[in-house]
């Protein structure tokens, strides 16, 4: 992972994780794909913020809920 991903620098590491990417076809032809990882395991390895990703990528929405008195 190298660049300025998800709003973080990376280490510049090799990170290796598993990754399970799922297909979709359409006539014989790939119409859509995902990608499943483990977002902590590919932050951990690069040296980033795995918090800081997440509110880069899904925004406040992430943010941890605090129960009311």
């Amino acid at each position: 992972m190298t660049g300025d991903r998800f709003g973080v620098v990376p280490n510049g590491r090799r990170a290796e994780l598993p990754v399970f990417i799922q297909f979709a076809f359409e006539d014989d032809l790939i119409a859509g794909e995902r990608f499943f990882l483990d977002l902590s395991a590919l932050c951990a390895q690069s040296g980033v913020s795995t918090d800081a990703v997440r509110r880069k990528l899904f925004g406040d929405a992430t943010a941890p809920l605090i129960a009311a008195e």
